[in-house]
Parts: C-alpha cells; structure tokens; sequence
C-alpha cells in the first residue's frame, strides 16, 4: 500500500528537519560592576603591585564585594535600563558570585523594580581561574602568554579553560528555551562568561572568538549591557532565535547598534584555508620515516 501523505518526502542523505525550539524575545547580559579583585588586577598589570596581596590569597574569589566605583556604574546602569527597558524583565538570573548580588541588586533597586522574580544560579558564575593568584610571577606570564594565543584552550592553573565556560553556558541557554520562551530575561555574570556566551549564540570558532573579543566591538567592560534578541530591531518580527546583538556600557556613555549575526559555513577549500596559517612543525621534516 503506498503512503497517502502529500507531505515531500525526505531524501535518504539527509536528516528530517526538527521543530526548531523558541528563545526569549529579549536576553541581557550584564557584567558585574568594577570588583576590588579588579582594582587589584589593573594595578598588577599596571605594575603598581607585584604580587597578589594577602587579604586577596584568603577569601575564595566568589566573595570579593564591589568597589566604591563599581557600586557607582550599578546605580548608572540601573536608571538606563529603567528607560530602555521600561516594561522590565520577566525573571532575572543572578550568578552566584557576591559581587554580581550586589551589582543585581543595585541595578533592580534602581531601575525601580521590586516584584520581578530574581533566581541565584551558581551556573553562571566567573570563569574559574584556579590558583592562579597562588603561582609565581613567571608562572602566571607563562599562562598569560598562551591565554593570549588560545584563550579557548588555555587552562588556568587548577582552573577552567574558557571552552569549559562556554560549554556552561549551554545550560543557560537550554534552561531558558524551556522555562522563558518568548519572555523578557535579564543575567547578571561576568566577562568570560558573557564573552563565552556571546560566542556560543553566533557559533563563533577558536579563531572568531579570539580575534572578536580583541576589538573595541568585543570589549566588555564593567556593568557592560549585551543585549540579544529574537525579534528584528528593523521590522519587529519575531525570529525564535537570538539573531540581533547590542553592545553599550551606559556609565562610560556608549551607546551600541543592532547587529545580525552571520553565521559562517566553509566549503571543503575554505575549511582548508583556515588552517593554512599555522605551520608544520620544522622538525618532522628530519625525523626518519
């Protein structure tokens, strides 16, 4: 008996289309206000200091609080959202990491919003960067050097690769597939993660990540604000995907524009291509066989 389905049928070399799963119509990222470990960090890289000091070596890094500028671009970012965003959030995820509660609830408090339901999920927290503060000066130079290499690979001592932080972020992404389709959500994290997420949205490869995330486009600052989105800024259609990002950092006064992501697809050669600057290893040539 022959089917009576008038539905095409699906080739033999390829797989049935499945259901494609709608994400939020808005998702925002924020980065976590300026921390005392930042302050600590700029004036080692400064050359100010030279070694991590004790109070840094004896709380775990999750706890460090907001510095006196940090609790400043909160209370900033918080009006600004009040205007972009005036009808609020439907639910907001806070990493657990105090000085993202704390920039969170700056923010919420300021923007005037106090019945909005506000989850801690330890998922989104900050890279893990192990004992990297415990390592002597050559030691972190060294792991410097190959984080500014490959930063998705790199391992920090006892600690996550940025890879790692990516693949967190699916869980992120899976639970608010499921939970808040078609809602408003608001995320308080960190800069690797947002970085790592961004990336993980536009399928960005090794090389695409590094190189995005070097340039002023990519920068993410402080109390930074990503916003993506599922509905076309130019139209208001809805696309069940996040295909629109902008970047602004209210308190340093930049304002971003929407931008679509391009997904990028390789023919065989371009594949190819892409490998075509990193070298063979010199010494194979003179080994025997």
């Amino acid at each position: 008996m022959h089917a009576t389905s008038t539905s095409p049928a699906t080739p033999h070399n390829q797989s049935p289309r499945l259901p494609t799963l709608a994400m939020p119509d808005t998702l925002v990222m924020i980065r976590h206000g300026e921390s005392d470990i930042n302050v600590i960090n700029r004036a080692l890289k400064r050359g100010e200091i030279s070694e991590y000091p004790q109070s840094v070596l004896s709380i775990p890094d999750r706890e460090f609080r907001l510095s006196t500028r940090g609790r400043e671009q909160a209370l900033a970012t918080g009006r600004w959202l009040r205007e972009a965003h005036a009808d609020g959030f439907d639910v907001i995820y806070v990493s657990d990491h105090v000085r993202a509660r704390e920039t969170a609830g700056l923010v919420c408090r300021e923007a005037g919003w106090k019945d909005v339901l506000i989850r801690i999920d330890p998922q989104l927290g900050e890279r893990n960067w192990g004992r990297f503060a415990l390592v002597d000066g050559d030691r972190r130079q060294e792991v410097m050097e190959l984080r500014h290499r490959d930063p998705l690979h790199a391992p920090m001592p006892d600690g996550e690769t940025l890879l790692q932080t990516r693949t967190r972020t699916r869980v992120l992404l899976e639970r608010i597939t499921r939970e808040n389709r078609g809602q408003r959500v608001l995320v308080f994290s960190h800069g690797e993660y947002i970085e790592a997420l961004w990336s993980e949205v536009g399928h960005f490869s090794t090389e695409a990540q590094r190189d995005f995330f070097r340039t002023p486009a990519g920068d993410i600052k402080n109390c930074q604000v990503v916003e993506f989105s599922s509905i076309n800024p130019g139209n208001n259609e809805r696309r069940g995907q996040l295909r629109w990002v902008r970047s602004s950092c209210p308190h340093a006064g930049i304002a971003g524009e929407w931008s679509e992501f391009q997904y990028q697809k390789f023919s065989p050669e371009e594949l190819l291509s892409t490998v075509e600057g990193y070298p063979r290893l010199p010494d194979v040539a003179t080994l025997p066989g």
